[in-house]
């Protein structure tokens, strides 16, 4: 198994909200990549996807050639896309956003059917919403992340393309054509701030997953108690506690 984060940007803006600091971000990066390797993680099965000018501890650096101009928020899915179609990573993989931690340890693929396990938020939807922010995907995956490229794509030059997020599309895509090939997994692998109790209920103990920005102190309430003091050290060290 390998574990990816992507990160790819053109333009200098707000990211939901946001305006990151080039350093802020790799310290975000170098706070990932030393947690994993704390975990157990080998160095080559760490991998980093982006087009910034960032290297750390020999971990895997691929900087891919496809990448989403009219929309950054979709660079995700075009990473995703580029690595299964281009056969650049030799196992399945763990994709998880960089402000996604581990927090426990596990040593395997998780077992489930069909191509990507992920887990759901939104519960108060009448249709909750896939999250994004942590999944197990297979190679076998291919091709509904070509489907939901090539949906990108045909849309690009739709008014107000640029505002959607990663979720809109894929989760429309999805819920129309590959619900089959999708599992819902233990919430223990995606636990975030929006709809916290509602997944931390749902999850298994203790939590493998955690989504929160160290450096945000509503998002470190939820956390408080699950934080072990060594990553609060990690977070230090780069300046991004709270």
């Amino acid at each position: 198994m390998k574990n990816v984060v992507i990160f790819q940007d053109f333009i200098d803006e707000k990211t939901y909200g946001y305006q990151w600091r080039e350093e802020e971000l790799y310290n975000y990066l170098r706070a990932q990549i030393d947690n994993s390797i704390d975990f157990g993680w080998k160095s080559e099965d760490v991998v980093v996807v982006t087009n910034l000018d960032f290297k750390y501890r020999d971990v895997s650096i691929l900087n891919t050639k496809m990448l989403c101009t009219y929309n950054k928020y979709f660079n995700k899915v075009f990473g995703i896309y580029e690595l299964l179609k281009d056969n650049l990573l030799d196992d399945d993989f763990w994709f998880h956003d960089f402000d996604d931690w581990q927090l426990s340890e596990f040593d395997d693929f998780p077992h489930f059917s069909g191509d990507i396990g992920m887990c759901k938020y939104l519960f108060e939807n009448s249709v909750p919403q896939w999250n994004t922010g942590s999944m197990f995907i297979k190679k076998s995956a291919l091709s509904i992340f070509e489907y939901i490229y090539e949906t990108m794509e045909y849309n690009k030059d739709e008014s107000g393309i640029n505002t959607l997020g990663d979720e809109n599309l894929f989760n429309l895509c999805v819920y129309k054509h590959f619900q089959s090939r999708m599992s819902e997994i233990d919430y223990t692998f995606n636990v975030g701030c929006t709809g916290f109790d509602d997944r931390y209920s749902r999850a298994s103990k203790p939590i493998c997953v955690g989504a929160f920005k160290p450096n945000d102190i509503k998002d470190i309430s939820n956390f408080s108690n699950i934080i072990s003091e060594r990553l609060i050290k990690i977070f230090k060290k780069y300046d991004l506690w709270i």
